[in-house]
């Protein structure tokens, strides 16, 4: 029975993807795997600072201290299969603290600035465009520019993005919808 059981774990370990292969390394405190799960979401975290602050100033410190926040809470963390929308929880959390202590409720609706990453147009990207899409996303409330973010940052699946945004998939696709439609709402509105 012991046997049994022994091969049943040895078949599960090695079923496993390389991913969470080294999200249980790290869980486990493996030094060389925290290193390296902190290199795998260090560009993906510090863009998403960015983009939901509005601040390049403060951006390594704050990604310094999700990534603290991560690796203490590593050994909580239940599912390999959540990793990523609960290390960008944290992100979200880390940005939140930040903007309330820095700057009082008000800065949670930033300015929106053309250096954050721009919305994909499907006809010529103009500067004059371009401008008329960061006075739209300025006037946006901040959960939408951040639901916007996310959609166009590394072609995130919906399912992806609702574990992030911790919704069901159906309010994603409609938020995801009214998101784009205040948008070029916004944008026609400038056009007139």
């Amino acid at each position: 029975m012991r046997k049994r059981r022994q091969s049943k774990q040895e078949s599960d370990a090695s079923e496993i993807s390389p991913q969470a292969a080294l999200i249980l390394r790290a869980r486990a405190g493996e030094a060389d795997a925290i290193e390296e799960l902190i290199r795998a979401y260090q560009r993906r975290v510090a863009g998403f600072i960015v983009a939901h602050t509005g601040e390049r100033d403060d951006y390594e410190d704050l990604c310094q201290k999700t990534f603290v926040k991560m690796v203490l809470a590593l050994p909580r963390l239940n599912s390999t299969d959540t990793f990523e929308a609960w290390l960008f929880t944290i992100a979200r959390n880390v940005c939140t603290d930040h903007l309330r202590a820095r700057r009082g409720w008000r800065a949670l609706f930033i300015h929106y600035e053309s250096e954050h990453e721009s919305v994909p147009m499907h006809h010529s990207e103009s500067a004059i465009e371009a401008e008329a899409v960061n006075r739209a996303l300025e006037k946006m409330p901040e959960a939408q520019r951040e639901l916007l973010q996310l959609a166009i940052s590394e072609d995130r699946s919906y399912e992806d993005m609702a574990r992030i945004s911790k919704i069901s998939l159906a309010a994603l696709k409609s938020r995801l919808f009214r998101a784009r439609k205040t948008l070029r709402e916004l944008l026609y509105e400038g056009e007139s």
